[in-house]
């Protein structure tokens, strides 16, 4: 889809009608190694402050100034032949399997490689050069192949499900009674061929109002039923959220006020693009969307209409306290080895204020940072316990975190 007259002058608008926010953030540099894709946060050593955990390493909250590890530690190089300049560690989620204070970190690594769950891993912590000692880990799932799982509560019950594409299949894993046993995996589809390796775009959120989360893929979403028996395949809407390659985690949520779920997505994830889509719902109950372009697809030469390339992470959360929720996304850097289109350019990290108006919903981007960026996993959480959302990253440039000044 070509970039109109009309959506650039709106882009346009957007850029340059709205003042400066008054949020503002406060850089921490945790690390300057490539260790990890992504960031995640949660109380390791069950101390009462939130750490943060970037692939075996993780730093002591509420300062971060102590690094310690769980695992063998490895740098990894930026650029190399093949997978050799990847980390193993893409993803990190914290999450509660074992009957004890200590939290447990479910690892993905690269694609088509198996989730692992490290069990307490902040029990006993290592130094932050260990390269021999590890805690625990067992198999969760095999063949995690997407790049964009995310750790959500979608079927009924307290627990919560790894959502991912696996062997062709979507899918839904979650722990069994053993804490160290392979965990549990429904498929969600049929076999299909386009769940296939490196495949970008996924999500959940309650998209028709029946109060159980769906599942958002690039290319639709996919129902579930009421009362599933975890075998039979969800029914599937067809709508193209990104036509081509697909972006990074999806999102649904009420943007514009309304009172139905619209969706929020990256176009491509190695190319541009950034849109939201309003849900429109006709008199036979039927739901189709309208796409409304925030960032555009293809690199922008007018300085008023912001552009950047490369948006493999992002995450939602409610930046400016506003009750509305905001986008944090950037660029990945050298996400292909420096082969992607404006991989050289700074990599930048942004939020997106959500407004609703008179005149229609609108997201003005905000620069946090142009030497960072981000990598396949955004984490956001209060870390200081002062009321606002921060920010964490990490990535080729190292690891980070975004401490909000001020509103």
């Amino acid at each position: 889809m070509k970039l109109t007259s009309t959506a650039t002058l709106a882009l346009a608008l957007v850029w340059s009608s709205v003042a400066q926010a008054e949020v503002s953030f406060k850089k921490l540099t945790l690390s300057e190694e490539y260790l990890s894709e992504g960031a995640s946060v949660g109380d390791l050593d069950a101390d009462g402050h939130l750490d943060v955990i970037a692939g075996p390493k993780w730093w002591r909250g509420p300062d971060f100034k102590n690094s310690f590890s769980y695992a063998p530690v490895q740098v990894y190089p930026i650029t190399g032949k093949g997978l050799s300049a990847y980390s193993r560690y893409f993803f990190t989620f914290p999450i509660e399997v074992t009957d004890d204070k200590w939290l447990d970190v479910l690892k993905v690594s690269l694609p088509a490689k198996p989730a692992e769950l490290a069990i307490n891993p902040g029990e006993k912590a290592h130094e932050p050069d260990n390269t021999q000692h590890s805690c625990e880990h067992c198999l969760a799932q095999k063949h995690i192949c997407n790049e964009s799982p995310q750790l959500l509560k979608v079927l009924p019950g307290d627990a919560k499900q790894l959502l991912a594409f696996s062997q062709n299949h979507i899918t839904l894993a979650e722990p069994t009674t053993d804490p160290k046993a392979p965990w549990k995996v429904f498929k969600v589809s049929g076999k299909n061929k386009r769940f296939k390796v490196y495949s970008h775009g996924l999500g959940a959120a309650d998209v028709n109002g029946d109060q159980l989360p769906d599942i958002l893929e690039k290319a639709g979403w996919w129902q579930q039923p009421k009362n599933w028996d975890k075998k039979s395949a969800w029914k599937f809407h067809p709508y193209d959220f990104a036509p081509g390659k697909g972006g990074s985690q999806m999102f649904g949520y009420d943007i514009d006020g309304d009172g139905d779920t619209d969706v929020v997505t990256a176009l491509d994830a190695h190319g541009y693009g950034l849109a939201w889509y309003e849900q429109i719902k006709s008199a036979d109950g039927n739901i189709t969307f309208k796409q409304h372009l925030i960032m555009p697809e293809k690199a922008s030469n007018n300085p008023k209409v912001l552009s950047f390339s490369q948006p493999h992470a992002m995450a939602c959360a409610d930046i400016d306290g506003d009750g509305i929720k905001d986008i944090i996304t950037g660029k990945c850097y050298f996400a292909h080895n420096g082969k992607d289109p404006g991989a050289k350019d700074p990599a930048v990290l942004y939020w997106f204020r959500t407004t609703r108006g008179k005149k229609g919903t609108t997201f003005t981007p905000h620069r946090i940072d142009d030497n960072s960026g981000v990598g396949r996993q955004i984490s956001t959480a209060d870390l200081n316990a002062d009321g606002k959302e921060d920010i964490v990253i990490s990535n080729k440039k190292g690891t980070y975190v975004f401490l909000q000044a001020g509103q």
